[in-house]
């Protein structure tokens, strides 16, 4: 009987945790906030306006009247909003936390499957239509609060120096030998998942040493 209420308390706990987020904007922030742009060569930009699109987790900045999306090619971070981001691959990320010199982060995006799916149920809609109502020309929408976008959080673990995503695959293959029995211990654990902060941040610290390598 104990095992059974286990078995359901569980449940309820993996649901509340893969619970769709909802944002009633398309961007971060509600309003542009300044920035610091650092770039690849180190260098530090001043933005008096900027916002994280997230529709693709990119870097928007105001440039008079305009809303323009900035090229990441030369970008290496941006802190905004109170937040650190951090470039990886074409998308940013911003840091939850950090262990030692390693590192969480996350880059939450607009489902556009759920997104979709939620629209068609509404009324009648085409994927054209849908997919204007997820970009630049929403940015400036008065009825953009009325809205509703379900989010996915997308997490990734800075490891040694290189930026992985938080899957099992990608994170066994980065971690030394010695760290991998307790990384299984870990993620067999009830409870665990690899979109919750909590479970990430207590695998971080498992599979966190100073100085290790393969």
């Amino acid at each position: 009987m104990k095992n059974i209420v286990f078995l359901i308390l569980s449940l309820l706990v993996c649901h509340g945790i893969n619970a769709q987020m909802i944002s009633h904007r398309v961007t971060e922030f509600k309003d542009y906030q300044p920035a610091v742009v650092e770039l690849t060569s180190g260098k530090p930009l001043k933005v008096g306006a900027a916002n994280i699109f997230l529709k693709n987790s990119k870097l928007l900045y105001k440039s008079g009247t305009r809303v323009l999306e900035a090229k990441l090619a030369n970008v290496k971070s941006v802190s905004i909003g109170g937040k650190y981001y951090v470039k990886i691959d074409t998308i940013l990320a911003y840091r939850v936390d950090t262990v030692g010199k390693n590192g969480l982060y996350c880059s939450p995006t607009i489902d556009m499957d759920a997104y979709k799916m939620d629209m068609a149920n509404k009324r009648h809609i085409t994927n054209f239509e849908i997919g204007s109502q997820v970009n630049m020309t929403a940015l400036e929408s008065t009825e953009e609060e009325a809205n509703e976008y379900p989010l996915q959080n997308n997490y990734y673990i800075e490891y040694n120096g290189k930026f992985v995503k938080a899957h099992e695959l990608y994170v066994l293959r980065a971690i030394p030998k010695s760290k991998r029995k307790a990384f299984w211990a870990t993620v067999r654990e009830v409870g665990f998942s690899w979109i919750h902060e909590e479970s990430l941040m207590k695998l971080l610290r498992v599979i966190t040493t100073e100085g290790s390598s393969k």
